[in-house]
This record gives structure tokens, sequence and C-alpha cells, in this order.
């Protein structure tokens, strides 16, 4: 027999409703599901959080928010790993530039930062909270709880559209204790790349991501190990394996729900970056709620959603390239309008001005759009 447990309220003297602003349930504590938990408590909002983990954020990544700036919200200081100043690209192992400008984010303890935010925000968190889809309630233990309104934002496993491997270890370095960049090598034959993200004290994240299954990635990562100059001699702590949506945002209702985060498909494509614009996504989502909007006519309209789908446009166009005109097109775009693809923030008029000495690159870009 199920044990259903209704959704509370606060009660006052005689059991009289003290408010009527609706309770709200977040399926989901990733980036997306502990920035909606925030903004909506923070409001005000009675908001719990189930998560079917044990701990948050085991999803492995690169643990990177490349820019700080446009998050509506402060990272918990005490999840905070390193300061990052820029990034260093490389195309097929040459060096091309140092970017700098607009680059200025951190690398977080990723399970640290989003108990942090739902817990500190006045949200309740349950953990090992199983939801089924079709059921419309989650499994704690032997009971179940209803859940009649909230945002879906379970993870990449809900995704529906395609989807990319990425293989990485978690290494050790004594070259890693200075470290303030992000180091990032595009290759063409892969359209991937492999990447160095430096955590805390001596330690890293090195990975590769791209069009390859898990035992190929893991070929290529354990090659480029010995041969790179930042890693090469590193003690390998443990590896970790994932896949990273990047067919473009998917606005969808899972039971009734909006989707948000990676679930939705807010990751940029070129960059497989995910923490910043889920969490971007799951403020909008949480602001329509307060605001008595249509969650996914809001999503539609956010700036994040356009530069998602923008880089999807740009992934499918290079992917149909050579890949000698794919280095050669990486090679010679400047390392701002790099910055800014990567961040996910091009603008036309903006893209014209970095440009406006090289009419046949802005032209091949602005094709690419």
């Amino acid at each position: 027999m199920l044990t259903f447990i209704p959704p509370t309220y606060i009660m006052g003297v005689k059991g009289k409703r003290l408010s009527e602003k609706p309770e709200y349930a977040i399926i989901g504590g990733g980036p997306a599901g502990a920035a909606a938990a925030y903004t909506l408590s923070k409001a005000g909002y009675k908001v719990t959080v189930y998560d079917s983990a044990p701990r948050l954020g085991l999803k492995p990544c690169g643990r990177g928010i490349p820019n700080i700036g446009h998050l509506p919200f402060p990272i918990p200081k005490e999840s905070i790993l390193r300061q990052i100043r820029g990034a260093t690209l490389y195309v097929d192992g040459e060096r091309v530039f140092d970017v700098e400008e607009g680059l200025s984010g951190v690398i977080v303890d990723k399970s640290v930062m989003l108990e942090a935010l739902i817990t500190d925000s006045g949200a309740e968190l349950v953990k090992k909270a199983y939801y089924k889809i079709g059921k419309k309630h989650v499994r704690i233990g032997g009971n179940y709880v209803e859940v009649n309104r909230g945002l879906f934002a379970a993870g990449h496993g809900y995704y529906s559209d395609e989807k990319i491997n990425a293989f990485q270890y978690r290494v050790k370095n004594r070259s890693f204790e200075e470290m303030d960049k992000l180091v990032i090598y595009f290759d063409t034959e892969l359209i991937g790349y492999y990447y160095i993200f430096p955590s805390h004290s001596d330690e890293a994240d090195v990975g590769v991501g791209g069009y390859a299954d898990f035992p190929e990635l893991k070929s290529r990562l354990d090659k480029f190990m010995k041969e790179n100059e930042y890693v090469n001699g590193s003690k390998i702590l443990r590896h970790e394996g994932a896949q990273i949506a990047v067919g473009g945002v998917r606005l969808k209702l899972i039971d009734n729900l909006p989707a948000i985060g990676e679930t939705a498909g807010y990751v940029l494509p070129l960059t497989g970056e995910g923490i910043r614009p889920s969490m971007i996504s799951g403020h909008t989502a949480a602001q329509a709620l307060i605001n008595g909007g249509k969650v996914t006519e809001s999503l539609q309209k956010m700036p994040m959603t356009k530069s998602v789908n923008l880089q999807r446009k740009i992934l499918e166009r290079v992917k149909k390239m050579k890949p000698a005109r794919r280095a050669e097109l990486l090679k010679s775009i400047p390392a701002s309008v790099h910055a800014m693809i990567a961040l996910g923030e091009i603008n036309r008029l903006e893209l014209a001005k970095a440009l406006i000495n090289k009419p046949s690159l802005l032209a091949k870009i602005l094709g690419l759009l």
C-alpha cells in the first residue's frame, strides 16, 4: 500500500494558513535545480529539492565557471577552489593565443556549491529521493510524496537530442599550484577538445570530449597525458566519464513540469560548458513562476537560449567542414572573438567591430551564424 505525504503549508493559530504562496518541488539538485531553489526560496516560497543521489554534483566535469559576472547570485565562497583569469588555446597542438578579456571565473567544488545554494537559501534538500515519470511522485524510503507543481532538472539522462561523450582524469602535479588559466586544445579531427582545468592545490581535471566512444576517448587521453607538457608525469587519482548534451535547447514539459538545465539542453555545444547556462535557466524559470508567467516562454526569450542554439548552428556547420578547413578557421579567429563565442555572448555589432579589418573572416563567421 502506498503511503502519500501531501504538500504542507505554514500554519498559524487554530490551523489557519499564514501563506497562500504555492509550494514548489524541484526534481534534481544540479546547477539548474539549485539555482531555481535559491531564487524561489529567497522570494519567500517553500521549496523542496529532491535528488536521487546520496551527494549532489556527482556528474563528472571540469567544474569551471569561466565568467561569474552574469550570474544572478554569488557563488558560495566555501565552494571556490581557484580563481581563473583567462585561457590558453591550442589548435591541433599549435599554440594560437591567450584569451584574457572576458574570462574571469572560478573553479568550484560542485557538490559544496550546490548544497550551499540550496540549504543556505532556506530550501529543503532531500537526497535518495527517486522520481518516477508518469507517477508524479518521489519515493523516499517507503514513503511517496506527490509532486503537483515545480520544475524538472534531473540532468542529461532525460535529454532526447544529440550528446557527445567526455572522459577525464583527476590528476596531481606540482606544476598546477600556480596555474590560473584554463588550457584548451581543439582537435579538428575529433571535432572536440582536450582541457586542463586546475582545481585546488596541486590537482587538475584533465579530459577530452568529442565525437568518439569512451574507449577511444580514453586512448586519446592517455596519449595526451604522455605527450603534453602541462600534464606529463602527473599522478592519476581517479577517472570518470559522462555524456554531454550538445543538441541545443529543447524546451518541454515532463509530467507537466517545465524542464530546465541539461534536461532542456542548457549546455554550450562548442565548449561543453553547462554549469553557468544551467544555473541561468534555473533562475529564469523560477522568476517566471514568481511573476506568474509561463516558464517555457520565459526560457525561449532568454539570451542564453539564443546563445546555446547559435553555438549549435555553428557546430553543425563545422561538422561538415574538412579538418584542414576547421583548423584554418579556428586559427584565424582573434582572441576576443574566441572569448565571445566560447562564453555564448555573440553580438553581431561587437563581432563586426572586432573584425573590422578582416572582412572576409567576418563574412565566414556571419555565414556560420
